[in-house]
Order: structure tokens, then sequence, then C-alpha cells
């Protein structure tokens, strides 16, 4: 009967009969609840949420995923820990009937039955911000019920873009339109490199634009961390990612053709797409090349292996801030990232890292070597890319601009 009735009430919006409730579309809102629509799974959503529920402690914080969370006894007690007056939509309260219930509905109904679900909440909490992290799996369940009678166009509407958002996907044919749409709708918009209010102004936005904002704030150094000097590291690591945006192939490609200045090191090959962990099987077993892939770990395993990496490798067409750019600059590890990223606002090419196209192979090659055989180039950009970290990437100053958002 659900199914059904979703499907009635998008059949009445395709004929111009859009209402799904009584209430007028300009409402009396309520100023303590905040609604985040996003990726519930996501650590960057998670960061986000906890300092919000710190900041605001007396503000009722709503949860919306726009992903398919396996919301276990111990997920829903990091989106809603004790003492947080935080709600979490969920269609099932078993967390494994919630995950399939999810799954089949989006292979049933594509954004729809999300849509249908969000317009009840929103018409019922009336939140005075509607925070939407990232496009895809967010703003587009919006555009479906943006103009909806019964959904208040009076709230503070805010998309955050993550990574690809605009660089990439505002180019691609299948997400233009649905792009454009959110921007119409969108109060203001925050991206995490400047240059985006380009794209997102050739697509028709007019509100508030706001950058940088990081999806991760920030963070404060821990200056108690022992750091090894990289020259003493044996260790290459490569973010393997091969998808829309990574390419973790072109890194592997250039690897190869390195020969002997890969004897005395081993590859690690992180977050490995199925191409790419193919590729790493060839290299290690046809070219005698010491490489593996990497199984997950926890985030603080992770941050131990970056701290023992003499090279940090990221490649991508598009991207925001990398991740793996921080967790270089923190540990140490020297980072070569690509461009078309936010990199060029924390590395200066040559000094602390080597900004590269992730289509030249040769030099993306070239500056491996370089990093391989110049000690004195990767010991000196320690010291460099936490003092960058610092002044550019600081929690404080992260936390500031969260608030600055919802006051």
């Amino acid at each position: 009967m659900l199914l059904l009735h979703i499907q009635r009430t998008f059949l009445r919006l395709n004929k111009g009969d859009v209402s799904l409730g009584r209430s007028k579309k300009i409402s009396k809102l309520n100023h303590n609840a905040i609604l985040l629509v996003g990726m519930a799974d996501s650590s960057h959503f998670q960061k986000w949420l906890k300092v919000t529920q710190k900041e605001f402690p007396n503000r009722e914080v709503l949860i919306f995923p726009s992903d398919r969370p396996r919301l276990t006894k111990e997920k829903l007690g990091i989106l809603k820990p004790s003492g947080k007056s935080t709600r979490v939509f969920r269609l099932f309260p078993h967390g494994k009937i919630n995950f399939f219930l999810y799954y089949v509905l989006d292979n049933l109904l594509g954004l729809r039955w999300r849509a249908y679900f969000l317009a009840r909440l929103v018409m019922k909490h009336k939140p005075r911000i509607i925070h939407f992290h990232e496009t895809q799996h967010g703003a587009y369940i919006f555009n479906l019920i943006s103009t909806y009678r019964g959904v208040p166009n009076n709230s503070k509407n805010i998309i955050s873009t993550w990574g690809s958002d605009l660089t990439l996907y505002s180019w691609v044919d299948s997400h233009e339109s649905n792009i454009r749409t959110a921007l119409s709708w969108a109060e203001v918009l925050t991206a995490e490199k400047q240059n985006e209010v380009v794209d997102a102004q050739r697509l028709g936005f007019t509100g508030e634009f706001k950058a940088p904002v990081f999806i991760t704030l920030g963070q404060a150094l821990d200056t108690n961390v022992s750091i090894i000097e990289p020259s003493l590291r044996k260790r290459i690591l490569i973010k393997g990612y091969q998808d829309n945006p990574g390419r973790g192939l072109n890194a592997l490609n250039a690897i190869s053709q390195l020969g002997d200045e890969l004897r005395d090191f081993e590859v690690l090959v992180y977050s490995a797409s199925e191409a790419v962990r193919m590729q790493v099987d060839v290299l290690r077993n046809k070219n005698s090349i010491n490489i593996k892939t990497l199984k997950r770990v926890s985030h603080e395993e992770m941050q131990s292996i970056f701290r023992s990496s003499r090279i940090s490798i990221s490649l991508a067409i598009s991207d925001g801030l990398p991740g793996a750019l921080v967790e270089a600059m923190q540990a140490g590890a020297f980072p070569i990232q690509s461009e078309n990223s936010s990199v060029a606002d924390f590395v200066v090419h040559g000094e602390n890292g080597f900004i590269v196209d992730p289509w030249d192979l040769e030099g993306i090659k070239h500056s491996i070597m370089r990093a391989l055989s110049e000690s004195d180039l990767v010991d000196l950009a320690v010291e460099h890319n936490r003092s960058v970290l610092k002044e550019k990437y600081s929690l404080t100053e992260g936390t500031l601009k969260l608030k600055e958002l919802y006051l």
C-alpha cells in the first residue's frame, strides 16, 4: 500500500497536483531545528554532525540519511550520543531490516521514496535550516519536492558540495539539469574551493556562496605524536580509487616504470578499486615490484601507515580538499597530489609537495623519483606542511564557519 501511495503521489506531481499536505508553503518554522540530509555512514558527515551537536547543544538535530546506513545500536550511538537532542530517520527500528528496506525501495523507486519521506519530515518538523551534504545523494532528493505546496519555501536551504559535485559533474549532461535545479532553490552554497563559484554561477546560482568551507571542518594537530624523518621511511602509499574522478591506475602506471628506484621500497595501495587490485597483482607477479593492496583498517591504523610512508600519491581529475593530502601533511609523508583540487592552497610545488596533472605520466614519474632521491626535500617539508595545516586547516576556524551558517 505504501508503494502505491508513493507512486500515486508522484503521478499527481507529474499532472500538476503537487500538494502533499494542508500546510501553507510559507510556514511558521521551528528555529530550534536543524535538518541534515547526508550520508550517515560517512566519517566526514559524522564529524560535521559531532561539531554541530557540540556547538548547538540546545538545538534539535534531525538526520535524514541519503545512503543506506546499517543503523546498528553502535552506529546510532555515534549519530545520536547520550544527552543530545538528535533524531535519525528510519523506516524500521531493526538495523538489518531497515537496510534491506532501503535497498528494496532504492531499486524499485529510486529517489522518489526518499523524497516522499523527506517531504513528510519537513512538513512535520518545519526546520528553519535544511542542510544538504553533497548534491547527488542529498540535494537531488529535494529537487523532487521543492515545489510541493506543503513544503515551506522560507526555510534556509544550504547545499555543501563534496569534491567533484560542480568541478566535474556540472559538465556532465546527465547531471547538469539536476544541479541547475538544486542551485535554484539553494539559499547558501558552500564549497571547499573558491573557484567553484564560477561553475555555480554558470548554472544560474544567485544565492550566497561561502568558500573555503571544508566538510571535515579542520583538525587540531597532535603535537605529541613523534614523527620519523621521511628520508628514513621505506614505504610508498597510493590511493587506489579508479572511479568517476579517481585515477589510481595512472599512479600504478608511473610506478611500473621506476624499476631499480623501487628496489628498497614497499608500495601499499589503499581504497583500491577492482581494476586497481588486478593491476597490483600484475605488477607484483609479473614485474616483481614489492606492492600489495591494503585491506580495510581502522582510522588509527591508517594514520600509523601514513606516518611510516615516505611518499603519499593521490590522483583524481577533480576533488575538493583531498583527505589523503591532509593525512599525508600531518603525518610527514611527502604528498604528490593531482591538480583540480584544493591542493594549490596548501602546497607550493617543489617545496612541500608536488602538484601534478593526473594524465601526465612522465611528470608523475619524475615527481616520484625526486621524492625518492632527494632526502632534504622530504625532510624539510615536514614542518612546512604542519605549519600550513595549522594556519589553513584549523578546527577552530572551521567551527566558526559552521556556527555562522546556522546562526
